[in-house]
């Protein structure tokens, strides 16, 4: 009865090991960047704040170009980093949310027919206070603007960085980009309207899942208390 309660408490140390080793915090952060345009008097702008330099202002990235003469604003991009917890998979996908993406289109002047930018993400995977993994992703994003205020806009996203690996815990992961959900790379937007989306990426462990030192030590001193248990009952 003890050898089954010793076994029994084995297989609680390995759950509990592998589940605490694969429970970790993430955090994103975004800033647009390489603003293009094909007009030399176009406006445009760059506002990324999402590290918070500044606690005075909004923790977002913004692009925004052309300006509404009405509202004196521009249309605009906006992006929100996620961050939260998360367990990494062992045999299946685990899909995360990368943060909140918004695009406001005005009816603009001052801009060119066509504008492109990129999102420049870092993802934070581990905990602060020990180590931490960055890696670093990239959106290239392309805006169709349209003459006239009754004709939609659009953006599509047309380039993404590939699947990236990474290692944590001993473990080899995969993370692929997947854009607003699988298969959705772009937006169109009515003027006078907002467009707000969900930036997502899929993580895939690509190797085995290796056990613990101590689980394989314990293991061993089981499997021969199990032996003198039962020469033990045979001399009785």
């Amino acid at each position: 009865m003890k050898v089954w309660k010793y076994a029994g408490l084995s297989v609680l140390l390995l759950v509990g090991n592998i589940n605490l080793a694969q429970a970790i915090p993430y955090s994103v952060s975004g800033s647009f960047q390489n603003p293009g345009v094909s007009g030399s008097s176009s406006l445009y702008y760059l506002f990324n704040n999402d590290q918070g330099s500044d606690a005075r202002l909004s923790a977002v990235a913004e692009f925004g170009w052309g300006i509404d003469l009405n509202t004196l604003a521009s249309s605009r991009f906006q992006f929100d980093g996620a961050n939260g917890n998360t367990s990494l998979p062992a045999d299946s996908s685990l899909v995360i949310n990368l943060g909140s993406f918004s695009y406001t289109n005005l009816p603009t002047v001052s801009i060119s027919d066509v504008v492109t930018v990129d999102l420049n993400l870092n993802l934070a995977l581990g905990d602060p206070a020990s180590s931490v993994k960055q890696l670093d992703f990239n959106y290239a994003m392309k805006i169709n603007n349209t003459s006239g205020t009754g004709t939609p806009d659009s953006m599509q996203i047309v380039s993404m960085t590939d699947k990236s690996m990474f290692t944590i815990n001993g473990m080899n992961y995969g993370l692929e980009l997947l854009g607003f959900g699988r298969g959705i790379t772009g937006l169109t937007v009515n003027e006078n309207d907002t467009a707000r989306r969900q930036l997502f990426a899929r993580i895939d462990q690509v190797s085995a899942v290796p056990l613990p030192t101590s689980v394989w030590l314990f293991s061993s001193a089981l499997v021969g208390l199990i032996g003198i248990s039962r020469r033990t009952g045979k001399k009785a």
